[in-house]
């Protein structure tokens, strides 16, 4: 089956409030926040995270197209990662260009697309919050709005397992929860349950960890 639908969304992870700050250097025990354009591992093949930043290393990341032919394309990716002064609030924006993942393509499954997307999160004095936009989701369908840790399953796998599992706005927390979280813009599962292929692509990654 395939399942095709174009949208532009933008949803909230956890409410939070937007606070500007200023670059500066992390510190042991300061807030944290990192993030990629994507990262990839389709079975052999690994793309590790592209246009990478974090407070406690590069403060920016830039990169070109990554093409990985028949399993998926990756445009420009941008992030920023900056702290305040007192190393409190950290916070991350991470954007990128077109995204195309092809890899099902040769097992009767969609070609997943996505013209643009924006995936932020900060922390706070209580946590982090966290937000995600993207723009041109052709290949599957979602609701509007749309909920966090939305999963979409793409049948046709063998003895009737899933081809793949596509999650949008995927959070993830600790357990116990610290007031960290990462999250996925997009997470493509391939054959989740087995089959012919396996592996994981993401898309518009962040992650964000308040003063330990």
């Amino acid at each position: 089956m395939r399942l095709r639908s174009t949208l532009t969304a933008a949803f909230l992870t956890v409410a939070g409030l937007g606070i500007v700050v200023a670059p500066a250097q992390a510190s042991p025990g300061d807030a944290v926040a990192e993030a990629s354009a994507g990262a990839l591992t389709i079975g052999a093949t690994t793309v590790e995270p592209i246009a990478a930043c974090s407070t406690e290393g590069e403060p920016s990341g830039q990169s070109g197209e990554v093409v990985v032919p028949n399993v998926a394309t990756y445009s420009s990716g941008e992030s920023t990662c900056t702290i305040d002064e007192a190393g409190e609030i950290a916070k991350t924006t991470v954007t990128g260009g077109r995204f195309r993942f092809d890899a099902l393509r040769q097992y009767g499954g969609p070609r997943i697309r996505l013209t643009s997307y924006t995936a932020k999160c900060e922390t706070t004095l209580a946590g982090s919050s966290s937000s995600v936009q993207f723009s041109g989701l052709t290949g599957v369908t979602v609701p509007s709005p749309l909920p966090s840790n939305y999963v979409v399953t793409i049948p046709g796998g063998p003895d009737g397992k899933p081809m793949a599992t596509v999650t949008f706005n995927e959070a993830l927390f600790p357990s116990p929860a610290d007031g960290s979280m990462t999250v996925h813009l997009m997470h493509i599962r391939m054959f989740p349950r087995g089959g012919p292929a396996s592996g994981d692509a993401y898309v518009g990654t962040v992650r964000c960890a308040p003063v330990s």
